[in-house]
């Protein structure tokens, strides 16, 4: 589980300027791959400009993923995440999933630059990290530099979806 304290406080990412995601032709981005040279390049520039992680955007300036992380950004009662150029995971459909649950509309689509940093809201996710709030991305800060109460809904949802039964497969260590 992600430390209170970062949830609390957020991190931050920068959308690289000098680094693309790969195009879906090149490499399919819907399956785990270990092509992570846009991403260690990406994340070079993010932290010679001090921030903790990168988030890249395709040829076109459309939002993608980040290395490791599922991207999503909240208007309103929407969440919204890409389309495409990012891996369809098991951690960014139980995120869609817990929203719906929620009573918030959901929409995989394009999400351009500019309209990502209009957001409300903004946070990444992953299967070890769960929900994490990004509260700085390229210096627009969102929820007055906090945990939005959205985000912070799914963080806490993750965390108690992954002890109920159902979202859990045991495994017999003896056999």
């Amino acid at each position: 589980m992600i430390r209170s304290e970062i949830v609390e406080k957020g991190a931050s990412a920068l959308i690289a300027e000098t680094v693309i995601r790969m195009p879906d032709h090149s490499i399919n981005p819907l399956v785990k791959n270990y092509h992570w040279g846009d991403f260690t390049n990406g994340l070079f520039e993010a932290k010679d400009q001090n921030y903790e992680t990168v988030i890249l955007a395709d040829i076109d300036g459309n939002i993608t993923e980040s290395p490791g992380f599922n991207v999503f950004a909240v208007k309103g009662k929407t969440v919204i995440t890409s389309d495409h150029g990012a891996l369809s995971g098991i951690s960014r459909k139980i995120v869609l999933e817990m929203a719906e649950k929620q009573g918030l509309k959901t929409e995989m689509r394009l999400l351009s630059k500019s309209e990502f940093l209009q957001a409300d809201e903004v946070f990444i996710s992953s299967s070890g990290g769960g929900v994490i709030p990004i509260v700085n991305v390229n210096g627009t800060i969102y929820a007055n530099g906090t945990c939005g109460p959205i985000t912070q809904k799914l963080h806490s949802m993750y965390w108690v979806w992954t002890k109920e039964h159902q979202y859990r497969t045991e495994i017999d260590y003896q056999n």
